[in-house]
C-alpha cells in the first residue's frame, strides 16, 4: 500500500513538473511576442539578423529547471524538437509584420526561418513550426520554397468535423465580430480558412467569405493561388541567367531551348486545369478573386532558398517534358 502511495506521489511530481514546463513555455512566448515584435516594427532587418541568437537563447531559457540545469537537448531530442509556443511566436511576431515587407525583405526574412527549419527533421518543421504559423502569406511563402515543409489541412479538417457542420456553432466560437478567428482557438489562421472555404471539407464557403475579414480573406487566396501556381509561373518566366545555369546543371548548352516549346504547352496545361480545379473547390464569390491572383504576384521563388535550386529546376522540367 505504502509502495503504492509512493508512485502515485512520484506521478504527480512528473505530471506536475511537465504542466509548470509548458506554462513556462506560454509565459516566455507571450514575452517573445511583446518583445521581438516591437524590433520588428522598429527596424525589421536587424531584428531578422538576430533571429537565431534570439530564438537560441529563448529556447535555452525556457528548458533550464529550477536547480538551474539546461534539459533542452536531451527534451528536444526525446521529443523530436520544441514545445510550439516559442517557435510559433517568433514565427508569427514575423508572420505580423511579413505582408507589410517588400519582397527584398520578406526573402530576408524567409532565407532567416529557414536558417531554423533546415537544421529540423521535415516532420518536426510540418509538426512543431509551420502547423502554428497564422500569417498566408508567410505560410503559403514557406510551402512555395519548400513544399515538404507545408504542415497539411489537419487542423481545418478537425475543426470542421468537431462542429458537425452547423457553421453558426464554428462561427459563434470561433470567429468574432471583425471575422478573423479567436486568437486562442485556432493554431493557423491560413489553415483553417483555407479548409472553410474548399467544397470537398464542407459547404460553409460562402458563408465564410461573405463574414471574413476582405484584406485577410485577400491573403489567403493570393496564398492559395501562390502554391498551387508559383512553380509553373516561375518555369515559364526564367531569367537568361537562369536558362544559363539550368544548362550548366545540364551539361547541355541547348538544353533549355530543345524544350522550351513543349515545356510551355505542358504548363499552359497545368495552369489552365489548376485553374478549373481550383473553381471547382472554392466558392462562385471568389472566383474573380482567383483571376485577379493568377497573374503572377509578390510570391517566393520556387526552389529559391534549396541548397541545389539550378539542379531542382532542371529536374523539373525533364520530369514535365517526360510526361
Amino acid at each position: 500500500m505504502e509502495e503504492n502511495n509512493s508512485n502515485s506521489e512520484r506521478m504527480k511530481r512528473v505530471f506536475q513538473g511537465m504542466q509548470n514546463s509548458f506554462m513556462k513555455h506560454y509565459f516566455i512566448s507571450e514575452d517573445v511576442t511583446e518583445k521581438f515584435s516591437q524590433l520588428l516594427w522598429e527596424n525589421p532587418k536587424n531584428a531578422l539578423n538576430n533571429l537565431f541568437d534570439f530564438y537560441d537563447k529563448t529556447l535555452d531559457k525556457a528548458y533550464i529547471d529550477s536547480e538551474g540545469n539546461n534539459n533542452r537537448s536531451f527534451i528536444e531530442a526525446e521529443c523530436g524538437g520544441p514545445h510550439g509556443a516559442i517557435p510559433s511566436a517568433f514565427y508569427n511576431s514575423i508572420g505580423g509584420i511579413y505582408p507589410f515587407l517588400n519582397r527584398e525583405l520578406k526573402n530576408y526574412a524567409l532565407g532567416k526561418i529557414f536558417g531554423i527549419l533546415d537544421l529540423i527533421d521535415f516532420q518536426s518543421v510540418q509538426r512543431s513550426h509551420t502547423y502554428y504559423i497564422k500569417e498566408p502569406l508567410l505560410l503559403s511563402d514557406i510551402s512555395i520554397a519548400s513544399p515538404l515543409y507545408w504542415p497539411g489541412m489537419d487542423e481545418g479538417e478537425y475543426l470542421i468535423k468537431k462542429y458537425n457542420n452547423l457553421f453558426c456553432d464554428f462561427k459563434s466560437e470561433l470567429i468574432n465580430e471583425e471575422g478573423f478567428f479567436k486568437k486562442d482557438k485556432v493554431k493557423s489562421d491560413f489553415i483553417v480558412g483555407y479548409s472553410l472555404l474548399r467544397n470537398d471539407f464542407c459547404n460553409w464557403g460562402e458563408e465564410y467569405a461573405e463574414i471574413s475579414d476582405k484584406n485577410f480573406l485577400e491573403r489567403v487566396i493570393q496564398g492559395i493561388v501562390g502554391m498551387r501556381f508559383a512553380k509553373y509561373f516561375k518555369l515559364k518566366n526564367l531569367s537568361e541567367q537562369e536558362i544559363e545555369k539550368i544548362n550548366k546543371e545540364a551539361r547541355d548548352p541547348d538544353f533549355y531551348s530543345r524544350n522550351q516549346i513543349k515545356l510551355n504547352n505542358i504548363l499552359d496545361v497545368k495552369i489552365s486545369k489548376g485553374r478549373l480545379r481550383l473553381k471547382e473547390l472554392l466558392p462562385v464569390s471568389l472566383h474573380k478573386k482567383i483571376e485577379e491572383k493568377m497573374v503572377p504576384k509578390d510570391w517566393a521563388e520556387p526552389f529559391y532558398f534549396g541548397f541545389h535550386n539550378d539542379y531542382l529546376l532542371k529536374k523539373t522540367i525533364e520530369r514535365y517534358v517526360e510526361e
